[in-house]
C-alpha cells in the first residue's frame, strides 16, 4: 500500500510511479499464533517497501483489467442493497466488502462456506452456458449432422462459461477445485468412460497441486476437498436418481450432519471453536442460497446489461436482510462455542483414523494411529517447567509455566495506543497450553515492557498483578517468593536512580536449573546486583536491556555464567540490538546466544537432567519459508 497525498483524483487504470526501497516481508513469529508471514506468502507478498522518491501520477495511461471491470460492474448493480457485501462476494469471490463484524457473524452461524465460490457456483454457471447454447441452437435452427456429438459442444460452451467465471473471481482455491473436477468429469464423459467420483476428485487434487503446490498452505484446500469427499460418502447412489421430495430433504439433512461432523476437527484447528447452530442454519440457508439467491443473482447480473431490475433486487434484499437480522437475535454465546486449542498432531490423528476406518475390510488398522499417539504420550518425558520468551519485536514478554500454572513477566509493547500482543500472542498461548495465570510482574514503566497492561486488565487479569505489585504497577515490585510445585520464583530490585535500573528482577529455580530475568538494568545496577547477591549463576539469562551496550558488563557475565543467553529484540530494529560488542562478550566466553529477532518465539523445556530449546522460526516454518 502506498499513501498518496494529492488533490488530483485517482481513477482505476491510472499509473502511480515511485522508487521503492524493498526488504523481505518479515513479521513476528510465535507458537499458537496467527502467522502473518505465511499469510503474506499465500498472498504472494514477498517484500515490504517504502518510497524514496517523489510519487508521480500519470492519468489515462492504463486500463483496468477485465476482472476489475467485472467487479466494478457487480458493485454498481448491487449498490443500495443492505446485503451488498453478500451479493458481491457470491458473484465475484472478493470478500473485501465484508466487514470484520459480518465475517465473525457468518462464522458464528456456520455459513462462511457459502461465500466461497465452489461447486454450487460453478455448476450453476456451467448449466447456464450449457442450456443457453442449446436454446440458441434450437431457436436459430442451426443444422447439425447426426454423426456429430452436439452435446460435446454444449458442454464445451458451458465449461467456457464456468472457466470465465473462475477467472473473474480471481482463481479461488475452491473455485479452481470445482472447475477442475468439472473438467475431469466432462473429459471422462467425452471419452465414454465411467465417471468414477473418487477418481475425479483425485485428478482434480493432483492438477491443483501441479498448478500451485503452495495451495497446501491454504486452509480452503482442506475444507473444499474434504467437504466433497464427505458428500460422496453420504450420496453413494446416483445423483440423478429421483428420490422424491421427502427423501431429498432427509438426504440434505444427512449431508449437513456429515459435513458438520467431518469438518469439525478442521474448524477447531483453524478457528478454535464451532458454530452451535450451524447445522440448523445450513438446513435453511443452503437451499435458499442455492435454489433462490444464487440463480437470481446470476440472471440479474446478465439481464442488468439490458434492463434496470434494481426493484427486484431490493425486494429480495428486504426479505433476506429480515431473515439475517432475525437469526442474529440468537445470543452470541448460543451461536458459537469456544474450544481449547487443537494441535496439528491431533488433527492428523483424527483424519488418518477416519480414513483407515473407511477402508473396508481393513478398518481394524484404524487403531494404529491411536496406539502410536498414545504410546508417544506415555513414553515422552514430562518437563519440570517451561520458559517462553515471545517474539514481540522491540520489547519483552516472558512466561514461566509449570504443569497448568503460569507466571507472566512483562507485557510487551503497545503501538499507536491501540495494538499490542496480549490477545494475539500471550492469551493464544495461555489458552493453547490450558494454563492458569496466578501472577504477573511488570519490570518497569517503559512502553516496550508495560504496553499491554490495558489489554491485560481488559481481559480480566488485573488481579494477578497484586502479589508482586501490592502498591500498584507504578511502584517497584515487592521482594517476594512464590512457589509453583517444585519451581520457586524470587523477585527483587536495585535502588537505582532511573526507571531502567529500578527494574524488577526475577529469578526462577527448579532443581539444578535456573533462569534470570533482569528487565532493562544497566551496568551500574548490574554491579550493585553482584555486590548484594554474589550467587547469581543461572542456566538461562534473558539479556538486560535487550542486549544494549549499556548492559551485560563483563563482571556481570562472569558472575551469572549462563549456558544460554536470549536477546529479546526486533529484527533490524531502530537500535540494532543486540549490540555487536555485547554479542562478542558472550562469544568470548563460549556462551550460546539466541535472539527473538532471528529465532522468533523461543521455548525452553526443562527436564530433570537436561533442557530442550525450541524456536518458532525453526519448528513452525517450512524450508521454503526460512531465510
Amino acid at each position: 500500500m502506498i499513501s498518496v497525498s494529492t488533490a488530483q483524483k485517482l481513477m482505476v487504470g491510472d499509473e502511480v510511479s515511485a522508487q521503492i526501497k524493498l526488504k523481505p516481508f518479515r513479521s513476528v513469529k510465535n507458537y499458537n499464533s496467527f502467522d502473518r508471514e505465511r499469510h503474506a506468502f499465500r498472498q504472494r507478498l514477498f517484500y515490504k517497501g517504502r518510497t524514496v522518491s517523489k510519487i508521480q501520477i500519470e492519468n489515462q495511461t492504463g486500463k483496468p483489467t477485465s476482472t476489475e471491470v467485472y467487479r466494478n460492474y457487480i458493485s454498481t448493480i448491487t449498490t443500495g442493497s443492505q446485503l451488498q457485501w453478500l451479493y458481491y462476494a457470491l458473484l465475484t469471490g472478493d470478500k473485501s466488502k465484508i466487514s470484520q463484524q459480518n465475517k465473525q457473524q457468518l462464522r458464528e452461524l456456520g455459513i462462511s462456506h457459502l461465500l466461497a465460490i465452489s461447486g454450487l457456483h460453478i455448476g450453476l454457471v456451467y448449466a447456464i452456458g450449457f442450456y443457453f447454447s442449446k436454446y440458441i441452437t434450437r431457436i436459430m435452427r442451426i443444422p447439425v449432422s447426426q454423426t456429430r456429438q452436439i452435446n460435446s459442444w454444449f458442454m464445451l460452451i458451458g465449461f467456457c462459461f464456468a472457466a470465465t467465471y473462475v477467472y473473474l473471481s480471481g482463481f479461488a482455491v475452491s473455485a479452481v477445485r470445482a472447475l477442475l473436477m468439472l473438467g475431469c468429469l466432462l473429459f471422462i464423459y467425452i471419452l465414454n468412460k465411467n465417471p468414477l467420483r473418487w477418481r475425479t476428485i483425485l485428478y482434480a487434487l493432483t492438477l491443483v497441486l501441479i498448478i500451485d503446490p503452495f495451495t497446501l498452505l491454504n486452509p480452503g484446500l482442506y475444507f473444499s476437498f474434504i467437504a466433497v469427499a464427505i458428500i460422496f460418502l453420504v450420496i453413494r447412489s446416483s445423483l440423478g436418481k429421483n428420490l422424491g421430495f421427502y427423501r431429498r430433504v432427509i438426504q440434505l439433512g444427512l449431508i449437513q450432519l456429515a459435513l458438520f461432523i467431518g469438518l469439525l476437527p478442521l474448524s477447531l484447528f483453524y478457528f478454535d471453536g464451532v458454530s452451535t447452530i450451524g447445522l440448523l442454519v445450513n438446513l435453511v440457508a443452503v437451499p435458499i442460497i442455492s435454489v433462490i439467491v444464487l440463480p437470481f443473482l446470476v440472471l440479474y447480473s446478465f439481464l442488468s446489461l439490458l434492463l434496470d431490475l434494481s426493484l427486484l433486487l431490493y425486494g429480495l434484499d428486504f426479505v433476506l436482510n429480515y431473515l439475517y437480522q432475525s437469526i442474529m437475535l440468537v445470543p452470541k454465546q448460543w451461536r458459537w462455542l469456544e474450544f481449547a486449542f487443537v494441535e496439528f498432531n491431533t488433527l492428523v490423528l483424527i483424519y488418518s483414523t477416519l480414513l483407515l476406518f473407511l477402508c473396508y475390510p481393513y478398518r481394524a488398522f484404524a487403531i494404529i494411529p491411536v496406539l502410536i499417539v498414545t504410546f508417544d504420550w506415555l513414553l515422552s518425558p514430562k518437563s519440570t517447567f517451561q520458559l517462553d520468551v515471545f517474539d514481540v519485536g522491540h520489547g519483552l514478554m516472558v512466561m514461566v509455566s509449570e504443569e497448568n500454572k503460569a507466571v507472566v513477566y512483562d507485557l510487551g509493547p503497545r503501538y499507536f495506543g491501540r495494538y499490542d500482543y496480549i490477545q494475539s500472542v500471550l492469551l493464544a498461548n495461555i489458552n493453547a497450553l490450558k494454563l492458569e495465570v496466578i501472577a504477573t510482574i511488570v519490570s518497569h514503566q517503559d512502553n516496550d515492557h508495560i504496553g499491554g497492561l490495558h489489554s491485560w486488565n481488559e481481559n480480566g487479569f488485573g488481579a494477578t498483578l497484586k502479589y508482586f505489585h501490592p502498591h500498584g504497577v507504578n511502584a517497584r515490585c515487592e521482594p517476594k517468593l512464590l512457589k509453583i510445585g517444585n519451581v520457586s520464583l524470587t523477585s527483587f530490585s536495585m535502588p537505582g536512580d532511573n526507571n531502567n535500573d529500578q527494574s524488577c528482577i526475577l529469578r526462577v529455580k527448579s532443581g539444578e536449573y535456573s533462569v534470570l530475568l533482569t528487565g532493562d538494568i544497566s551496568a551500574e545496577a548490574e554491579q550493585q546486583l553482584i555486590t548484594r547477591l554474589p550467587d547469581l549463576q543461572a542456566t538461562v539469562l534473558v539479556s538486560p536491556h535487550h542486549g544494549s551496550n549499556t548492559s551485560s558488563s563483563q563482571a556481570f557475565i562472569e558472575q551469572v555464567r549462563p549456558k544460554l543467553v536470549i536477546h529479546s529484540s526486533a529484527y533490524q530494529g531502530q537500535w540494532q540490538f543486540p549490540h555487536p560488542e555485547v554479542v562478542k562478550r558472550y562469544q568470548d566466553r563460549d556462551i550460546a546466544q539466541l535472539s527473538t529477532a532471528d529465532s522468533g518465539h523461543i521455548r525452553i523445556k526443562f527436564y530433570n537432567d537436561t533442557f530442550l530449546v525450541e524456536s518458532a522460526r525453526e519448528h513452525e516454518s517450512y524450508w521454503f519459508e526460512q531465510d
